[in-house]
């Protein structure tokens, strides 16, 4: 019996693109009529273009920096919060569970989304700042959609 001479990096990329293009085909499958459902509000395309296509030169500046400034705030929260959430798994699956170290380690876990959650807020209101009365409007109705609709229900993450 002959055997392939297939160098084992050759052989993982192969894996990789079949790997890669089965779950594309199967994202493609379990999602139909995605591109369709943001077609049907007016013409404003994916998530969020009702405003942001109205955008100047200026605003688009503006949102860059203060999305900069929020992504340098959130990243370090994110990552803390990833930590802490480690941690308090390791109190937990402990033999003997601590339940004042695990409480403690909850309080600042909770802290931590909190602050999050208030850069968050306080960013979005920054990003209004910037448009005008009518891109507001747009940019309120996101909002409080995504806001009704919650996280993962197919909307889009900013």
């Amino acid at each position: 019996m002959k055997t392939l001479n297939i160098k084992p990096y050759r052989l993982l990329l192969i894996l990789a693109t079949l790997i890669g293009s089965l779950g594309l085909a199967t994202t493609v499958v379990a999602e139909p009529g995605k591109g369709m459902h943001h077609g049907m509000h007016g013409g404003q395309g994916g998530c969020g273009a009702g405003w942001k296509a109205t955008l100047t030169d200026e605003q688009h500046a503006a949102m860059a920096k203060l999305k900069l400034d929020y992504m340098k705030i959130k990243a370090p929260l994110k990552a803390k919060i990833k930590s802490t959430k480690v941690d308090l798994a390791m109190l937990v699956t402990t033999d003997k569970p601590d339940m004042n170290a695990i409480n403690k380690k909850i309080d600042e876990l909770t802290k931590l989304k909190n602050d999050k959650m208030k850069e968050k807020y306080k960013y979005l209101a920054a990003k209004r700042k910037v448009l005008n009365a009518e891109q507001q409007v747009k940019f309120d109705m996101h909002v409080i959609k995504k806001a009704m609709h919650g996280k993962g229900k197919g909307h889009c993450k900013h």
